[in-house]
């Protein structure tokens, strides 16, 4: 009987935490169906979980501007495709495609990076 007890408590407690996980990995604030590409030079990188971010220089039509991907795949998923930090570090020229977010179409979902030799990673 207790052992009955335990193994719903637990389930029940795994259930409760659904919600949570499902809501936080909704992408629904991007426009998938949109993809920008970007070429530029990293500025800033924040190689984490649960979500890297990147801030890329772009230069189009002689303007300068900042682009902003607020969010991208895990740091351990892309590290295990072979993409490591070191190989976008600031000063890496690159090229980056995103989606936007629908709110704020300035800021973007990072969804793929090719490097100057070719590599792509999604």
């Amino acid at each position: 009987m207790r052992r009955t007890f335990l193994y719903i408590a637990g389930f029940a407690s795994l259930a409760a935490g659904l919600p949570a996980a499902r809501a936080h990995h909704s992408f629904a604030i991007y426009d998938f169906d949109t993809e920008v590409e970007f070429v530029g030079t990293v500025e800033s990188l924040n190689f984490r979980n649960p979500h890297i971010a990147m801030t890329l220089t772009v230069t189009r039509d002689g303007e300068t501007s900042v682009v902003e991907f607020i969010e991208g795949a895990p740091a351990n998923m892309l590290a295990r495709k072979g993409l490591t930090p070191d190989m976008i570090a600031e000063g890496t020229r690159i090229t980056a495609y995103g989606s936007p977010l629908i709110k704020d179409p300035g800021k973007f979902f990072l969804r793929r990076v090719r490097l100057a030799d070719g590599r792509e990673f999604e």
